[in-house]
């Protein structure tokens, strides 16, 4: 840090330094290393350009949301769960806790539910053709009870719960909202985040999701409610983790991750929603592991340009609507069944990348996830990866690391102009909703996955152990294997559930979720469906029933 931008008043450094003052007050964030040397919080200095350089925690938060960040508070620990029915899923939730895993912010227990596909896409486990998918690569739910069995005893104002699910989520939220209230638990108390991902433009999530305009009202209805009702609860989770699963490249994940924000802020005007009250809980979950630099620096893009649109494009004016919450996981579509124990080196990989970039929650996959149902002994493995990192490697002690790097700055700010072009390219093509439904995001996610794909086939990208360094040694792991009567006795279930309600009742919700769906598509009384699907859900409807009022309402995709 030089004197004269030191002694600024109006510098970055200065700025921060109060910023620091007014949140941590008398905290000192010093820390020392192995050979003894105390190292600051974070570090600055002029960028390549001769400029003071932007601090951690000021706009546009490329080096991060937070003046201070890991050394205040380590990120939230979220390794998925899920399999079987809710009973089965609640052992492996107590092995995480066990194994000091589960952590959210500020000694908060954090759990983070991967859903079955049916459940995923709002079908009830007796819905015809899924029988073969429940319980299997998730948990299967489609009532409140199941909620009350897998979070028994769980103090829910203390409890970080993230739904990892597509179409199925508006309902989902509702079950679980239905199941807090029966337990007295108040809706301003409660905290988590839905995936809300209920639309797909790219062919990766399979099953059947809402229209694409549809999506986008169902989004605003959702999060114009929980922003009333439900004000700690995140409403909307952009996968760029399943645009680059799906085979983008990481500009154009990034990219139609943010024309997806831009879509949804649009929709939220129209309807005549005031930004600043819903934007703040929005966020990102990102994919890590394919090129560690690259990653970094396209984390730093993104929370440049969300900054940048929020403020610029939608004249946002609160802090939280400009400030990128982000998500991180490693990515799946790289995990190898071939030599799978490289897996635990291309996962550790891919966390320390989303560390050093500032992310504020982590799933690490389990190695042995191109296999099957990851084993306990695998998702152990991931949890002591994360704490490893948090605990052994010193990755914590300063805030963005990396900034300052010519490599990364410049492959930051390159990475910022090609999203800018392309989400230009989006606007003169009629914006996102136009793109999805012509065809052509599709197209180019194909192109990109193609060429991946190309690439690996022909050598041009390594891959070790699979196109490179391969053996021809057999390998034996062992495989988690699921309960093969959870399909029978999750239909029991349901069965059994229909029987014993309430069905005037559950009839009479259903009727009154239909009318404020049609009252929400003619652009009325926004946030009544979500209203209705919580009132539903207290009612015993399943998801699948309230699932065909919606799909009814806004229709499906195409």
């Amino acid at each position: 840090m030089t004197t004269g931008q030191a002694e600024a008043a109006d510098s970055p450094y200065a700025k921060w330094q109060r910023a620091v003052a007014a949140r941590y007050a008398d905290r000192n964030f010093a820390a020392r290393n192995r050979s003894g040397v105390e190292l600051d919080p974070v570090y600055g200095g002029l960028d390549r350009h001769g400029a003071p350089a932007e601090m951690p925690g000021q706009y546009p938060y490329t080096r991060g949301i937070y003046p201070i960040h890991y050394q205040y508070q380590p990120w939230m620990d979220l390794q998925i769960i899920g399999y079987g029915l809710p009973a089965q899923t609640r052992e492996r939730m107590d092995l995480l806790l066990e194994q000091g895993g589960s952590k959210g912010y500020f000694d908060r227990e954090a759990y983070n539910f991967i859903f079955d596909m049916p459940t995923s896409m709002g079908y009830d486990p007796d819905y015809p053709g899924v029988r073969g998918s429940i319980g299997d690569c998730g948990i299967s739910v489609c009532k409140a009870s199941d909620y009350e069995i897998l979070l028994d005893g769980k103090d829910l104002e203390r409890t970080t719960v993230s739904m990892v699910l597509n179409a199925g989520s508006p309902g989902m939220l509702a079950l679980y909202l239905a199941a807090a209230k029966r337990r007295g638990f108040a809706f301003d108390k409660l905290g988590g985040n839905v995936t809300n991902y209920i639309w797909d433009f790219f062919g990766h999530s399979g099953g059947t999701n809402f229209s694409p305009r549809g999506s986008y009202r169902l989004i605003a209805d959702i999060a114009a409610y929980c922003a009333r009702h439900v004000p700690l609860w995140n409403t909307l989770t952009i996968s760029e983790h399943n645009i680059c699963e799906a085979g983008a490249s990481n500009v154009q994940a990034v990219a139609y991750s943010i024309a997806a924000i831009i879509a949804v802020n649009e929709e939220c005007v129209k309807l005549g929603i005031d930004l600043d009250t819903v934007v703040p809980r929005f966020g990102f979950h990102v994919r890590y592991g394919e090129n560690f630099f690259e990653e970094i620096a396209k984390t730093r893009a993104l929370r440049r340009v969300y900054a940048k649109v929020n403020r610029e494009r939608f004249g946002c004016t609160k802090s939280g609507a400009l400030q990128a919450r982000i998500h991180a996981q490693t990515a799946g579509s790289l995990l190898t069944a071939q030599q799978p124990l490289n897996n635990l080196v291309r996962n550790a990989y891919g966390a320390l990348a989303a560390v050093l970039s500032g992310v504020n929650g982590m799933t690490i996959n389990a190695y042995d996830e191109a296999l099957g149902l990851p084993t306990e002994e695998a998702v152990t493995l991931s949890l002591r990866t994360s704490q490893i990192i948090a605990e052994e490697t010193g990755a914590v002690h300063v805030s963005d690391p990396m900034g300052g790097s010519f490599y990364v700055e410049e492959l930051t700010d390159e990475i910022e102009r090609r999203v800018f072009a392309i989400i230009a390219e989006i606007d003169e093509r009629g914006g996102l909703i136009a793109c999805i439904e012509s065809g052509w995001i599709k197209q180019q996610v194909s192109a990109a996955a193609y060429q991946w794909r190309q690439e690996i086939e022909s050598g041009a990208r390594t891959m070790v152990g699979v196109n490179k360094y391969a053996t021809d040694e057999p390998e034996n792991y062992a495989v988690f294997q699921p309960d093969p009567e959870a399909a029978r006795l999750a239909i029991a279930d349901v069965e059994r559930h229909r029987a014993q309600r309430d069905n005037a009742r559950c009839a009479a919700a259903l009727d009154d979720l239909r009318r404020a769906g049609a009252e929400v598509n003619a652009g009325r009384a926004v946030g009544s469906v979500m209203a209705m699907l919580v009132a539903a859900a207290d009612a015993d409807a399943t998801l699948g029933e309230m699932q065909t009022v919606l799909h009814d309402v806004f229709g499906r995709n195409k």
